[in-house]
């Protein structure tokens, strides 16, 4: 093969064109190539980061996924045991019970006396007397109706005596106990 010769303008040529090439690649590599692969480096890592903490929240989501229906749940047993044993006395809301009981099965209360109150371990006895007269059926499903209320009442020392007139044959006296959360 014959060799190729080159004048010294041409190597002079070709050799400013090797550096430009070079100092183009270097420029390329340092100044767009290298920082640019960084920052896709560094963004791939955040991305993966986030998924793996979606991964984590999903799975915490799919292990606790009855949690707000069990604490809904537990919501409503705290409101029921709350009505059938409220923190505060809560008196007219009795008084509206006794009236509405009374009213619905005919008995006339005489007389509402507050008794006094005694706290036991858990909760507090809030005591009445109550005075009412009425048929003696009636005072019956009148005493069945407030120990079948939602909040937890008792009947104690029941007292019944005739009294004589047609409307109301029957006269009753007896401490209701209201109970109170002391929590």
């Amino acid at each position: 093969m014959d060799k190729i010769q080159l004048t010294k303008e041409q190597m002079g040529q070709l050799a400013a064109g090797l550096l430009f090439g070079g100092l183009f690649i270097y420029a390329y590599l340092f100044y767009f190539w290298l920082p640019t692969a960084k920052k896709i480096e560094d963004n791939t890592k955040k991305v993966a980061s986030i998924e793996s903490d979606i991964n984590k929240a999903k799975m915490q989501k799919a292990k606790y996924k009855d949690l707000e229906a069990k604490l809904a749940s537990l919501r409503e047993e705290k409101e029921a045991a709350q009505k059938k044993l409220p923190r505060e006395r809560k008196l007219p809301d009795l008084l509206r019970t006794i009236t509405t009981l009374s009213k619905k099965y005919k008995v006339d209360v005489q007389a509402i006396t507050p008794s006094g109150s005694a706290p036991v371990e858990y909760f507090t006895r809030v005591s009445y007397i109550l005075s009412v007269s009425g048929n003696y059926n009636d005072i019956g499903r009148f005493l069945t109706a407030l120990g079948m209320e939602e909040r937890i009442m008792t009947s104690e020392n029941l007292v019944i005596s005739y009294s004589g007139s047609e409307a109301f044959s029957s006269r009753a006296q007896f401490t209701l106990v209201a109970y109170q959360y002391n929590g």
